[in-house]
């Protein structure tokens, strides 16, 4: 069932997340130089003859600049070419299975952390071409949670995101709330009870049930158990009186007004720039996925729209909020061409021109200089990239696979609606939540 979970409900889950969040704007680039030396990122026209295979998957816009990335570095190289082997998620990481089973793989192919417990026996030791590809690019907690499997480094990330809050600076201005603030679960009732007491069309925040689920409940309860929302053995990461904290505080921020009735944001559900009261300036910040920043501020042209730090009280055990970074570039370990493909996964993640090139098709980039060239290009915002230090700076657990499970997480929010149109007190939903969340769990683990 692992397995199962691995490579179907997780992968899937946060595959189109980054497909999903890919055309945010900004791309990335490195120091146009190789990992073990000073010469440039490929422009080596003296190496024999090498062909590399190279498979992804994605969609036209991801194989239009993959393709255009590849093209700019067979330039570079004239000795290497590249073979270029491309489609769409479907099936894709059957045929790479059957590759390894067949030993036909791809020198070089897109890759998923999930898949590293099936598959890590056929993916190289990164270690062993240190001198040709630099991993150090990419954050310390990253490189440990998504691209290493039992400490090995096997996969190169290529994108990331995290949360973020995205705050209205006009509307904070307009009610005498620092631009500074640093928000709290609690300090957001605190605020939003005060919004609605000067003005009654306004709310400091608004969310949907998709929001309430992953991105409040969920780290609200995480940061005060210190483990992941479901643990490896199939078990709830939280007891019966965490998760009865956490509902509270859910009914508690709608009671208090300071999140916009739920009647009234459910029309916007993923969707939620479209919201009036935010396009009007009635809405003060929104908790969500910091790449998702752009569309917020091209809603309001006119407003100055920020990022702070995820919300978290004081005496936190984790923020709740990982860094993730799902996808990435894997070398076949049988590749005959092991150095050559260590070369070509340095330019894709590290290298300034290909960044430009591959834009955020597979997400932010996860290579702090290949991130800031996209910015010093004017192709990501600084803020974006704000958001992310911000959540990179604060430890975590890292998300394991069960816990995106989608049953599960339905489990919760038809429970969170109950609440919040009280039809269940925090403690039944509780018990109900814990009830059906155990029984899935193990009906998931038996399988």
């Amino acid at each position: 069932m692992k397995q199962k979970l691995r490579t179907a409900a997780g992968f899937a889950v946060i595959s189109s997340m980054l497909l999903a969040t890919a055309c945010t704007g900004g791309q990335a680039g490195s120091e146009n130089q190789t990992a073990g030396g000073n010469s440039p990122a490929g422009n080596d026209k003296s190496g024999k003859p090498v062909t590399l295979r190279f498979s992804w998957w994605g969609n036209d816009p991801r194989h239009k600049a993959t393709l255009a990335a590849i093209d700019a570095y067979m330039k570079l190289n004239p000795n290497v070419k590249i073979e270029a082997e491309y489609m769409g998620f479907d099936g894709f990481n059957k045929k790479l299975a059957t590759q390894f089973a067949g030993k036909t793989a791809p020198d070089i192919f897109q890759f998923s952390y999930e898949w590293s417990v099936d598959m890590n026996e056929f993916l190289l030791d990164l270690n062993t071409v240190k001198g040709k590809l630099d991993l150090s690019k990419v954050p310390e907690g990253v490189m440990k949670d998504f691209g290493s499997y039992k400490s090995t480094p096997v996969l190169a990330p290529a994108g990331m995101f995290a949360a973020a809050t995205i705050v209205n600076q006009d509307f904070m201005a307009k009610f005498g709330i620092p631009a500074d603030t640093v928000w709290t679960w609690d300090k957001l009732i605190e605020e939003g009870k005060k919004i609605r007491d000067k003005d009654k069309s306004s709310y400091l925040l608004t969310a949907d049930i998709d929001v309430l689920n992953k991105l409040i409940l969920q780290p609200y309860i995480m940061q005060k158990s210190g483990k992941g929302w479901v643990n490896d053995d199939f078990t709830p990461g939280f007891d019966k009186a965490q998760l009865t904290d956490g509902l509270t505080y859910l009914s508690n921020l709608y009671k208090s007004g300071a999140v916009e009735p739920f009647g009234e944001s459910t029309a916007f559900v993923g969707k939620i720039e479209q919201n009036p009261k935010w396009v009007k300036g009635e809405i003060g910040l929104l908790i969500d996925y910091v790449q998702a920043l752009d569309k917020y501020k091209q809603a309001i042209p006119n407003a100055k729209i920020g990022v702070s730090a995820f919300p978290e009280n004081p005496g936190a055990k984790q923020s709740g909020n990982p860094v993730i970074a799902g996808v990435g570039f894997s070398i076949w370990k049988e590749s005959p061409n092991k150095e050559e493909a260590a070369k070509f996964v340095n330019y894709l993640i590290n290298d300034k021109e290909a960044a430009t090139t591959l834009n955020t098709q597979r997400g932010i980039p996860a290579s702090t200089p290949a991130r800031q060239a996209l910015q010093d290009a004017g192709k990501l915002s600084a803020d974006i990239s704000k958001g992310l230090d911000l959540a990179i700076a604060k430890p975590t657990v890292a998300p394991n696979v069960i816990s995106t499970n989608s049953e599960l997480a339905q489990i919760v929010k038809d429970m969170v609606q109950k609440l919040i149109y009280n039809q269940a007190t925090p403690e039944k939903a509780a018990d109900d939540i814990l009830k059906d969340f155990t029984a899935k769990l193990n009906e998931l683990k038996a399988k």
